[in-house]
C-alpha cells in the first residue's frame, strides 16, 4: 500500500497523512495533524521544513523507520 507521509528529518518523526486506495487518496491522520506540526520543537528555526513523499510501506520502513522514526503510524 501507498501512503503519503511529513517526515520532521530533525527528530526523525513522521505521520502518515494519506493512504491511497486504488486510484484514489484518502486523508489520514487529519486529527493527529494540527498536534504534530505543534509539537515541532524546531518550527521556528528560519531554515525549518518537513520532508513528504509517497511510499510503500517497504520503502518507507527501509528509509525512516529502522533508522529512528517513533511518532505516529496508523
Amino acid at each position: 500500500m501507498n501512503r503519503k507521509y511529513l517526515v520532521d528529518t530533525t527528530t526523525r518523526e513522521y505521520i502518515c497523512v494519506a493512504l491511497k486506495k486504488g486510484q484514489e487518496w484518502i486523508p489520514n491522520n487529519q486529527d493527529s495533524l494540527p498536534g504534530f506540526m505543534d509539537s515541532r520543537t524546531n518550527k521556528n528555526v528560519a531554515d525549518f521544513e518537513l520532508v513528504t513523499g509517497e511510499f510503500s510501506d517497504n520503502n518507507f520502513f527501509e528509509k525512516w523507520i529502522r533508522n529512528g522514526t517513533n511518532y505516529l503510524a496508523k
